[in-house]
């Protein structure tokens, strides 16, 4: 049975390597909130993102083959919504507040309390606070990767 690490309490994202044989070695890396509180939409996306959707968003990352389910293409959000990309519908997703039958698993992780966890400081909602906002620099980074958007 394919699966992915369960995340439970830290966010642990899955560190991809090539070995010298080819073959794709994965790994958890625990994630600190330091390692994305400056990042861009881009570079939060190589973090929390790329290996199971892909470098270009398609949905063929390094961990894709083990998810029992199919990993949704980024790039075409805007397509399927009948030329509209909905900034917040995705922000719900990616947020853990609105989950689909593609994600209706532990396969994709709850990312905004997943941050919040990891940003111990402050309060309830200043953390919160944070992780919309990181995920709002997100979402506008997988804005501009969408197929046919303009």
């Amino acid at each position: 049975m394919k699966k992915l690490l369960t995340v439970i309490g830290t966010v642990l994202l899955i560190a991809i390597s090539g070995t010298a044989f080819g073959e794709v070695v994965i790994r958890e890396v625990a994630l600190e909130w330091e390692d994305i509180s400056n990042l861009d939409g881009k570079e939060l996306y190589g973090k929390l993102c790329v290996s199971c959707h892909g470098v270009g968003g398609y949905g063929n990352g390094p961990a894709a083959p083990l998810l029992e389910k199919p990993v949704p293409n980024l790039t075409a959000l805007y397509i399927r919504n009948g030329g509209e990309f909905s900034h917040s519908a995705v922000e719900r997703m990616i947020y853990g507040q609105s989950r689909q039958p593609t994600h209706g698993s532990i396969d994709m992780p709850a990312w905004g309390l997943q941050i919040m966890e990891v940003k111990s400081a402050g309060s309830a909602r200043l953390r919160e606070a944070y992780a919309r906002d990181r995920i709002h620099t997100l979402v506008d980074y997988i804005e501009t990767i969408q197929a046919n958007n303009r």
